[in-house]
């Protein structure tokens, strides 16, 4: 018999005395691959103390979830910033407005197609930060990439509807 402080611990019923597990205890325990018990601090208290959660990822930094959802953000930015796409939208599908110069229709063909060329990229970007978040990916990332990939497809549906109504015109 040993006289080391582990021998007090309870042990689960049949289950031998040199297992790793413990039954009972106010920390859980793990074990690494060389056998020595590493003990796992609750989360909640890491987030008290402010110690950050280590990723869990194998794929973290520039491939995590996070920043393909910075990225849908970034690239859907200046398209929501720029409301010139609701303005032609109403402009030339709600009403019958025309052209007086027939130099615009390219260039106002080409803005509308860079706002929705961006929200496509957005909605690309967003929809792989989804596939690619899992249960450590942060909350907040989730909902700024779903968020991007539905107003990108309200942005990417707009732009089409401008741009078609343009090539009626011209």
């Amino acid at each position: 018999m040993s006289t080391s402080h582990d021998d007090k611990k309870p042990v689960a019923d049949g289950a031998d005395e040199a297992a790793d597990t413990v039954v009972g205890t106010a920390e859980p325990t793990t074990t690494t691959t060389d056998g020595d018990a590493t003990t796992v601090e609750d989360a909640s208290e890491i987030f008290v103390r402010g110690t950050p959660v280590p990723p869990s990822s194998a794929l973290g930094g520039v491939f995590s979830a996070e920043s393909f959802g910075v990225v849908g953000l970034l690239l859907l930015s200046p398209v929501i910033v720029n409301s010139r796409l609701f303005e032609l939208f109403g402009w030339f599908v709600l009403t019958d407005a025309g052209l007086d110069d027939p130099g615009q229709l390219s260039l106002l063909g080409s803005e509308v197609m860079v706002a929705g060329g961006l929200s496509a990229l957005a909605i690309l970007s967003g929809a792989v930060s989804l596939f690619r978040s899992g249960a450590h990916t942060r909350a907040a990332a989730r909902w700024a990439s779903a968020a991007t990939v539905l107003v990108g497809a309200l942005f990417v549906l707009v732009s089409v509807a401008t741009y078609a109504s343009l090539r009626a015109l011209g």
